[in-house]
């Protein structure tokens, strides 16, 4: 007969099902996205590492406390910074006078 052959309406009905499931998850996440935000009622939101985070007035201690911690990370940066440059240039000194030296005696090492 002719519906045995006619593909089940499963066929046009799924792709359907799943088109409204997937608009009816988006409109849910619209709805929670637009309700209640942190920054309107002033709490603090953190939005990520290069985001400050706003602290309660009782925070003033650990505001310090970071400060101090980033001041001090920046300068051993910075000193480390110049260590490397001291020691490169030392190895250099070390290798030109090495070199320097074998071009005096005549010998040259194997490269």
């Amino acid at each position: 007969m002719w519906w045995s052959y006619w593909p089940t309406p499963w066929v046009f009905l799924a792709p359907l099902m799943m088109l409204a499931c997937m608009a009816g998850m988006f409109f849910m996440m619209r709805a929670m996205d637009s309700g209640h935000h942190p920054t309107d009622a002033g709490e603090g939101l953190n939005l990520g590492p290069n985001v400050p985070a706003r602290f309660p007035d009782g925070q003033s201690a650990f505001e310090d406390y970071r400060a101090e911690t980033l001041r001090r990370l920046n300068n051993e940066q910075q000193e480390f910074q110049a260590f490397l440059g001291r020691l490169r240039t030392a190895k250099d000194r070390a290798e030109f006078e090495q070199f320097m030296a074998e071009r005096r005696t005549g010998t040259s090492s194997p490269a």
